[in-house]
């Protein structure tokens, strides 16, 4: 059994959508923030464990952001936050497996968003981020298997438009922001 989903899933989408923005601008104090009120609402974390969770994301955001990262490192960082998050919210994967999931959707993504970019004209082909989402979200939530498919699927298409936003080819970076949290918030009444 995973996670018992009891999450606002439009205030996980914001603080979703939110720390997306966050990263892509390094305003590292601004993720750590965002985290602590995502881990609260979403593991249902005590304020120093979202702290301590949200230092952990920090740190693996920090590692994985430059081209030449350092993904052993940042996965170490997301297998101390998982560990948290697991205590919390009763999730039964082990941390090693849900930081080595969560690593894996971040290197396709960034695959992804390097394809895409280099050819803007298109949507690209998501679902190699779909299937790593949907491992993902079996792992994380307790949900029928058609809920984790869909949400792995709108979760894989708000990652496609922050793309779009961050590699420079929005034609409306406030309206495709919006439209980030809307699918995310989609996304997550899947599986809430």
């Amino acid at each position: 059994m995973t996670q018992e989903n009891r999450f606002d899933p439009n205030a996980v989408a914001y603080y979703e959508k939110s720390g997306w923005q966050a990263y892509y601008d390094r305003n590292w104090l601004h993720v750590l923030w965002l985290m602590v009120q995502l881990n609260r609402e979403q593991f249902r974390m005590s304020l120093p464990t979202a702290i301590g969770a949200a230092i952990d994301v920090v740190r693996a955001s920090v590692a994985f952001a430059p081209v030449d990262n350092d993904v052993p490192a940042a996965t170490d960082h997301l297998e101390r936050y998982y560990a948290k998050a697991r205590a919390a919210a009763g999730i039964e994967t082990d941390a090693a497996t849900l930081s080595t999931l969560e690593m894996d959707y971040w290197v396709v993504h960034r695959k992804l968003a390097i394809d895409r970019k280099l050819a803007a004209d298109h949507a690209g082909d998501i679902e190699p981020m779909v299937a790593s989402l949907e491992r993902l979200h079996t792992a994380l939530f307790d949900a029928p298997a058609d809920a984790i498919r869909r949400s792995a699927e709108l979760r894989a298409q708000a990652a496609a438009t922050v793309d779009r936003i961050t590699g420079g080819y929005s034609e409306d970076v406030e309206g495709d922001w919006m439209q980030v949290e809307e699918i995310l918030c989609q996304a997550y009444r899947e599986v809430s």
